[in-house]
């Protein structure tokens, strides 16, 4: 039940390009989740101010609530993985201050998984997913994947294997995806 309230917010488009490179790129139905909590905290602080329930607290939750159409959904507009053969493109980060992050898979050993998923209340907790990358030379590189790289690091994972790179998950769980 949680999953499908929280799936929007990950939402993405996957394609694969003329370059034979895969997309997975933020979705609008991505941006329009964030714009429709924007809308309900915006009318709730908007509500309690006319109804002269804590009219100071109400307008700093309205400031607040500023934050998702200023600075959340132009940075989630414009996350998105591109992946090649020979390398990942991760971009990310807000509009005001754009991240991109290149992983070269030139001379990739293989990428393995930490499984690390928690229950709290109930609910299954998945953080931020950490890939460790091992090549040829011997050379380790450990990565932590953002949010969105973690929702669809699945698809990643089977388009790297689909052009023989190895991918495993490990882990307590013992799970392969």
């Amino acid at each position: 039940m949680m999953h499908l309230l929280l799936a929007p917010f990950y939402a993405a488009t996957i394609s694969i390009g003329d370059d034979g490179g895969l997309l997975v790129a933020s979705s609008r139905e991505r941006v329009l989740a964030w714009g429709i909590v924007f809308c309900a905290a915006a009318a709730a602080s908007l509500i309690l101010w006319l109804f002269r329930i804590r009219r100071h607290w109400s307008l700093a939750a309205l400031a607040c609530s500023l934050v998702i159409p200023a600075f959340i959904m132009p940075s989630v507009r414009h996350e998105q993985i591109h992946v090649l053969r020979d390398r990942i493109t991760v971009e990310d980060g807000a509009w005001y201050r754009p991240s991109r992050s290149v992983i070269d898979l030139r001379d990739l050993r293989d990428i393995r998984q930490d499984e690390s998923h928690f229950r709290i209340a109930g609910l299954l907790v998945e953080p931020n997913a950490v890939w460790h990358v091992s090549r040829g030379d011997g050379s380790r590189q450990r990565l932590e994947l953002n949010g969105f790289f973690t929702a669809h690091r699945m698809v990643v994972a089977q388009y790297l294997r689909d052009r023989g790179h190895i991918v495993e998950s490990t882990g307590a769980a013992g799970l392969q995806f």
